[in-house]
């Protein structure tokens, strides 16, 4: 995420089948917040704004993410497929901040 937030937000999410969905706020390659729980728990001390998005999208983790980052799909098939392309990416250690 590091890499990919220079100079913007963005919003990771991992769906863990054991412990539930995680999430991650980075902006311009800094970690915000971690072990969050898009779709079911908010922020400590939410504001306004986060409450009302934590009821419109309690259950709807890639809602919550994509709205976070300001990300307006058009339909459903950047969450359900069949993806456009596959890219491979480079042979490197990513967990590296």
């Amino acid at each position: 995420m590091a890499r990919l937030t220079a100079g913007t937000v963005g919003y990771g999410l991992y769906a863990n089948p054991k412990s539930g969905n995680q999430g991650s706020i980075v902006r311009d390659g800094t970690v915000e917040a971690w072990d969050l729980h898009p779709g079911d728990a908010l922020l400590p001390n939410p504001t306004p704004d986060e409450v009302l998005t934590g009821y419109l999208y309690h259950h709807h983790a890639v809602a919550q993410a994509c709205a976070f980052a300001g990300l307006r799909p058009a339909d459903a098939r950047a969450v359900t497929g069949p993806a456009d392309s596959w890219i491979r990416l480079p042979d490197v250690d990513y967990r590296e901040r």
